[in-house]
């Protein structure tokens, strides 16, 4: 007999043993166990996540001579035939190889046929479905929205973006997700306690951190490199297998680019391509390890175990990044991340890897502009006046008057405390503005900045009279009754005499209190380029950078 794989070999034959899909499983198994099983299903994500062997073991649940049942025999001849492939109930077809719409016309004709002797449903499991054409799709429409009675279709995808609406809206969808490093590596143990395979842990927590969420990845990798070594597989014997760089390499490489010792570097890499190591998969697996190194600088102790980092590559890692600040390991991961990028795109990828550590390495350091500019002044009573700055890069300090402006959006009506010039008492606008936030606070979100664009002539007890622009008259008079109410409750007065004119205006009508938050918002960045021409230290930093100019200043954390 030939060898089977051990992605095969190891092939789940229930719902429990699916990995890390409870939240699909569960619902099949309530849906069989209720008899509410639908007649087409969409089952999507990426690859190697069980679709199939979900499929497969529904057909089982439907077809066993025990069922419908969620718990299938495995023992009866309809569950031995479909694990074994030879069951006429259960019907595969690949969506790549079979894509026509005369292909699809063919399975529409088998569909008259009752289900084989001994089965109750007949099951088409159509993979990679979002190959199909769309004449094919527009075929199947009519069948997948009514099949005949016992049918039931299960569409596989990894693209479900591709699959039309109009079949996505005649089926079930169920998500599947990639599975988690921790799951993929305790499923490799139980593979490789059965199997004898005597590995390191740290190998098989490297194959399922390769292994992306895939666990039929996983387990190819752990088939290419179980025979590889005749005693205990090492992680350096499964990196030479799998055709990566070793981690002891890797952290040779960036302790040479912390230390910027470019000919080390060079060095290092040149034995990396000596050793028939592919750039792209070196590129790779060294953006990973400066994010190993993000995560043992700023993370929890426990996060790079989580995702399979031996305790003496945690070790390394957190001494190398002990004597770097976090402002240079950030620009260090900014610059592999971007120049991974361009060399793996590049027709030249060695020489756009060594140009890339080359760069990383002779990088110039980074220094704080505050401490800069601070130190080059020089004069205590500078340093006093430079405060503000050097506490925040980019901003400039608050002016000493104090201004209290809406934020824009926000729905609420300022204070005015400004030098903008207000209307008189007499006509009841600082009376307005507290209903209007009145009206504010309440759900009318969109009545309130309709009012906040009129322009108030009286508004006394029981008199309201305005202008604003046609659009707003026109919601006020749609909302009359909701408008009145606020009023009524404002002011304890049930008679109102209301009269809104309309101008022209595109905006808010002139001397409206959005005009007046315009105002002062204009107002208030004027102030702003006056506050920061006299601070001293925009002289100073004009002199390390010349010909700049000052547009547009921002207050501290607005």
């Amino acid at each position: 007999m030939s060898y089977l794989v051990l992605a095969r070999k190891f092939r789940p034959l229930d719902f429990s043993a699916i990995a890390g899909q409870e939240h699909v499983t569960r619902a099949l198994r309530n849906a069989i166990e209720r008899g509410k099983v639908p007649h087409a299903f969409i089952f999507s994500g990426p690859r190697g996540v069980g679709k199939t062997s979900v499929a497969r073991v529904l057909s089982k649940a439907l077809n066993c001579e025990n069922g419908p049942t969620a718990d299938p025999c495995g023992v009866c001849s309809n569950c031995q035939d479909i694990v074994a492939g030879r069951s006429i109930a259960v019907r595969e077809i690949d969506g790549a190889s079979h894509n026509s719409v005369e292909n699809v016309r063919e399975l529409i004709e088998t569909l008259k046929s009752l289900p084989a002797p001994g089965s109750r449903y007949k099951v088409y499991i159509i993979d990679e479905v979002h190959m199909l054409s769309t004449a094919a799709f527009n075929a199947l429409l009519k069948s997948l929205e009514e099949p005949p009675p016992n049918t039931v279709f299960i569409l596989a995808t990894t693209e479900v973006h591709k699959i039309p609406n109009t079949v996505l809206s005649r089926c079930q969808r169920y998500e599947f997700r990639a599975l988690s490093t921790d799951i993929i590596d305790e499923k490799l143990r139980e593979v490789a306690r059965i199997e004898e395979i005597n590995a390191e842990p740290e190998v098989l927590a490297l194959v399922a951190r390769l292994a992306d969420g895939s666990m039929r990845d996983a387990q190819s990798l752990l088939d290419r490199i179980q025979s590889f070594s005749d005693g205990r597989l090492t992680l350096a014997e499964a990196s030479a297998a799998l055709g990566i760089v070793e981690r002891r390499q890797l952290l040779l490489i960036s302790g040479a680019v912390l230390k910027r010792d470019c000919k080390a570097v060079l060095g290092l890499v040149a034995d990396v391509f000596s050793a028939g190591i592919d750039p792209r998969l070196f590129l790779d697996e060294f953006v990973r390890h400066f994010r190993d190194l993000l995560i043992a600088k700023f993370g929890k102790a426990e996060s790079l175990e989580e995702i399979g980092v031996p305790e003496d590559i945690r070790t390394e890692l957190k001494r190398q990044v002990e004597t770097i600040s976090e402002t240079v390991l950030q620009d260090l991961v900014f610059i592999a991340r971007e120049g991974a990028d361009a060399a793996i795109r590049s027709a030249y990828p060695k020489y756009s890897l060594e140009s890339l550590l080359v760069r990383m390495a002779t990088r110039e350091p980074v220094e704080d502009l505050g401490k800069l500019i601070s130190g080059a002044m020089g004069s205590k009573s500078h340093n006093k006046s430079f405060a503000p700055l050097a506490k925040k890069a980019g901003t400039l300090p608050r002016s000493s008057k104090s201004l209290s402006v809406a934020k824009q959006g926000s729905g609420s009506i300022p204070e005015n405390k400004t030098s903008i010039a207000k209307p008189e008492n007499k006509s009841g606008m600082l009376s307005w503005q507290d209903f209007v936030r009145q009206v504010s606070q309440s759900q009318a979100k969109m009545l309130c900045e309709y009012l906040k664009r009129l322009k108030i002539e009286e508004f006394s007890a029981g008199v309201l009279r305005a202008s604003g622009p046609v659009f707003a008259v026109r919601y006020l008079k749609d909302k009359e009754a909701e408008f009145v109410s606020f009023l009524q409750s404002f002011q304890q007065c049930d008679t109102w005499v209301v009269e809104v004119s309309e101008v022209n205006s595109t905006g808010a009508a002139e001397g409206s209190l959005l005009a007046l938050e315009k105002q002062e918002k204009q107002n208030a960045q004027e102030q702003r380029v006056r506050s920061a021409e006299d601070n001293p230290a925009l002289e100073t930093l004009r002199q390390f950078f010349p010909g700049s100019t000052l547009k547009k200043p921002q207050i501290a954390n607005e």
